[in-house]
């Protein structure tokens, strides 16, 4: 997956995997209009400082997340564009020690083109049950 829309689900993941906060915030829009949902009840966030202390949080516990699409829509409409995409969900525990969970996941929503990088206004991630 490179270029275009469905690169936001790329970036976003590879923020997620490196725990890396900075490079997670950097896959949003400028300024505070943006949100983020993910498959926890807990796990929303409007604005930027609720973004920022969300993924915070989830970057302080003991695994890193991660996802990788295997089928990507894609709706464009000028400059925004709605994302959707099936992915596989990894959890990898920290140091090595026990065995890295993986689940069906999906990653969805509005995208914006920015300086020509597509980023996140809203991004939801869930797992769907069974």
């Amino acid at each position: 997956m490179s270029g275009g829309p469905a690169q936001a689900v790329h970036d976003l993941s590879e923020a997620f995997a490196a725990r890396d906060l900075n490079a997670a915030l950097a896959c949003f829009a400028p300024g505070d209009d943006i949100g983020y949902a993910g498959s926890e009840l807990t796990e929303t966030a409007t604005g930027r400082a609720a973004l920022t202390a969300l993924l915070g949080d989830v970057f302080l516990r003991p695994e890193a997340y991660a996802w990788k699409a295997s089928d990507v829509t894609v709706h464009v409409d000028g400059t925004r564009a709605y994302v959707f995409a099936e992915a596989v969900g990894s959890a990898r525990p920290d140091g090595g020690t026990g065995i890295e969970e993986n689940f069906p996941y999906r990653v969805s929503g509005l995208v914006e083109q920015i300086e020509g990088r597509w980023l996140w206004r809203h991004c939801q991630g869930s797992e769907p049950s069974a």
